[in-house]
Formats: structure tokens, sequence, C-alpha cells
């Protein structure tokens, strides 16, 4: 059993449910309303990583939704599919012409952030609900915003924002929110666009310039970590010319790989899968592709899309996604081959996809691994362990 949330643009909250044991006269989807009661565009949702993310500890996952009109809400959401409301509130920071671009999500609080960079913690304290939040600032005009894995960092990027690489604590520090964005101190030399801000520990450098000599304008897209641990110097990012690049903070500011995937108006998602070297890449056509990330080779696509890609949700064993074809759409997914260039026989595919009344905007997975009866258990069951990471003793 796999169960996915999705927000659509009438500002419902629905759950779509997966079951691919299920009898042969019985649909392998189901889908519920959880939400309505906002009339405006749901632009980002998230879940606790670590809330329900093992099979013998499964906590009630911490929901958060932010809106296009500015308000947000935090829930928890119980095995029966309900969402109770913890907590909501409003980013007055932002203007009609903005919109979210991020939002993570624990136990105990929520950060937000916008396009024009209101940066936002909002702690979730049940027995105190006048805790105030706290307040910060970032560039401006930006497109995507993540949080990392333990929350003790996070990664934006922009229109003219190259990736940057910010501590959490010290983003939200007295001194950051005093100094607005002032650039730190350092030698009279230094250039003031290499200068890091406080709280910033790595700033990315954009890519040489072209083969005619120019300079490549700076269009950060999408981004994600590329580890689901505490190790947060590995991102990728897409850009509005169709690159997918990989970065390294330790080694050097510019990526260490660059490679062309999109093939329609540039990249709109990238997501890391489950499976070692696995990310998912989508465009602004019909392009939805599973990536290797060691030579950047597309290791397959997958066929009949309708509609732009907007959101992608990678779980143990499928990959949920949400179009603007009003469709959600189950896939099937297959680890990258064992060496790098070698052939992929088996092929992603379509599974299932369930056709909403509105056009969905993003779709999350529950981060709960339920235990599956049936005759596919034992596979599936396989199938996790093979995609999970390998993690070198250092001692060893």
């Amino acid at each position: 059993m796999h169960r996915f949330l999705t927000g659509d643009e009438l500002g419902n909250i629905k759950t779509l449910r997966y079951s691919p044991d299920a009898p042969a006269d019985a649909s392998r989807t189901t889908t519920a309303t959880l939400y309505s009661g906002n009339s405006n565009s749901v632009t980002v949702l998230a879940v606790d990583p670590q809330a329900g993310g093992s099979k013998f500890v499964q906590a009630l996952p911490s929901v958060a939704a932010g809106f296009s009109d500015g308000s947000a809400s935090a829930f928890t959401l119980t095995d029966g599919d309900e969402l109770k409301k913890v907590h909501d509130w409003r980013e007055t920071r932002m203007r009609k012409e903005q919109r979210y671009i991020g939002l993570a999500v624990s136990e105990k609080r929520v950060f937000s952030c916008t396009s024009n960079g209101a940066l936002r913690l909002t702690p979730l304290n049940t027995e105190d609900q006048t805790a105030s939040p706290i307040l910060s600032s970032l560039p401006t005009r930006l497109y995507d915003w993540r949080m990392s894995f333990n929350q003790e960092t996070f990664a934006y990027g922009g229109d003219e924002v190259d990736l940057s690489l910010w501590d959490t604590d010290r983003a939200f520090s007295p001194r950051i929110q005093q100094d607005e964005l002032s650039p730190a101190s350092g030698s009279k030399k230094r250039k003031r666009n290499d200068a890091l801000f406080p709280g910033e520990i790595w700033r990315a450098k954009n890519v040489d310039n072209d083969n005619l000599g120019l300079r490549q304008p700076v269009r950060i897209t999408a981004l994600t970590f590329l580890s689901s641990s505490s190790i947060t110097h590995h991102l990728a990012a897409g850009t509005q010319l169709g690159d997918v690049r990989r970065y390294d903070t330790r080694t050097a500011r510019r990526p260490v790989a660059n490679w062309k995937i999109g093939k329609v108006g540039g990249i709109k998602t990238v997501e890391k899968g489950m499976s070692e070297h696995e990310l998912f890449v989508s465009d602004h056509g019909y392009n939805l592709f599973a990536v290797d990330l060691r030579n950047g080779s597309i290791i397959y696509g997958y066929k009949g899309l309708s509609g732009a890609v907007s959101s992608i949700a990678p779980s143990p064993s499928v990959l949920g996604s949400a179009s603007l074809d009003r469709f959600a759409r189950i896939h099937s997914t297959f680890p990258p081959p064992l060496q790098a260039g070698h052939r992929q026989e088996r092929k992603g595919e379509v599974l299932e996809k369930v056709f909403l009344k509105s056009t969905p905007t993003v779709i999350v997975w529950d981060q709960v691994v339920t235990p599956t009866t049936g005759p596919m258990a034992a596979a599936e069951e396989d199938d996790i362990w093979e995609t999970m990471e390998n993690i070198e003793d250092d001692q060893g």
C-alpha cells in the first residue's frame, strides 16, 4: 500500500492510495478529499520526512500546505485519511505576484520560503499557540528552495541567483535579521559578488562562457539534495536552458557535471530517487526521465504523458506524479544499471492514472512504509532492500 497526498488549483488536499496487490476485479487506486477549507491554489505541500519512514515505528506524519494567497496551515495525518489542523498563519510579506516556493515540516516547526525571499520559521507548539514565528530574509527572484533531510541546512536558486547553501540556525540568528543580507566582511580585494552573506555556507559559481565567449544566464528553476541522510554537500539543479547540473560543495563552486536533459522549455522539477545514482527529471513538455547521476545518461523515459509533469514524489517502489493534464499517475521504477553506461533492460512505465476534477499542482509521498500482504509482498520487500543506498564503514 502506497499513499500520496496531492494539492490542486482549487485549494483541495486529496489522498491517493495505490494497492498493487488488489484483487483483479477491484481498482488499485482510490482517492479521497482530506481538506477543502481554502479556495486558493495549493502551491507547496510537505510531509515530515522522519515521521513514518520505518515499518517498525510509525508516528502520525506532520503535513504543511502553503496557498497562493499567502496563507498556510499545518496538520497531522491519521491512518484513516483524516487531516487534523494544528496551526495556520499568513505570510504578510508576500505580494500578489509572488508565491511560496518551498516548505519543510517537522513535528515541532515549519519552515517556509517565498519567491521574494521571505523566510519564516513557524513553531508548532500545541501547548502555546501564541509562540511567535521567527522571520528572516533571503535574496529575491527565487524559483526553488529546499531543506535538507536533517533540517540543518537549506538551499535555493533563481533568476540570476545561483545555487546557494545556508546554515539553518545561523539564517535565523538575530545578526542575520539585523544585517538584512549585508555581505560578510572580508578582504577589500574580494569582489562583492563573491562575498558570502552571514549564514551562507557556500555559493555556486556560474559555468564558463559559451563558444562565442558570452556569459550564460543564471536561471535555476529546480533543485534537490542528493542524499536522504546528514550528507548535504551533493546537490542537483535544473535550469531554464534544460541543463541538469550536479554540485559537490566540498570540491568546487562550479558544477562537477553539466548535462543537457530537458527537451522542451527547460527543467520543471528534479527529485532524487530512492535508488543510488537515480534522479527523476521533468521538463515543460511531456517528458519525464530517470537519469543516471554517474554520467547524466537517460536510463528511460515514461511514455503516454499528455501534460507537463509539475511535481514528482518518489517512494520505495513506485513513483507518483502530478501533471497539467489533470492526471495523477503511479509509475514503476527500476534502479540504474550496476555499472555506469550499461543498458537498462527494464523500463519504467505508467501503472495507473487517475483523472482529477481540478489540475493537481503538487504531490508528495506520506513517508510511511506500510507492510504489504499478498503475492507481491516478498517482491516489493526485496526491491526496497535492493534500492537502498550502501553506507560504508569508515573504520572497516
